[in-house]
């Protein structure tokens, strides 16, 4: 099975069944997972988030990044 975060960590979301879902973060195949971002969020807001307070911007999918930039625009990326 291939990750689908192969360019860097992504927000992801986990059906929880009767029509909600969760958000997690996929990361890469290779590397070492965060503790800190292993949990799964209620809203999407949230999980990116707490990727912005966890992680570099470099080390996220430009994808994921620019979405990140739009939702939590006060939020400052991680050193």
């Amino acid at each position: 099975m291939t990750s689908h975060a192969e360019e860097g960590l992504k927000i992801i979301s986990v059906s929880l069944g009767k029509g909600k879902v969760a958000w997690k973060v996929d990361f890469p195949p290779i590397g070492r997972k965060d503790s800190r971002l292993k949990g799964q969020w209620e809203t999407l807001e949230e999980a990116l988030e707490a990727l912005k307070n966890y992680c570099p911007r470099a080390a996220v999918d430009p994808n994921t990044a620019s979405l990140a930039e739009e939702h939590c625009p006060d939020t400052p990326w991680a050193s």
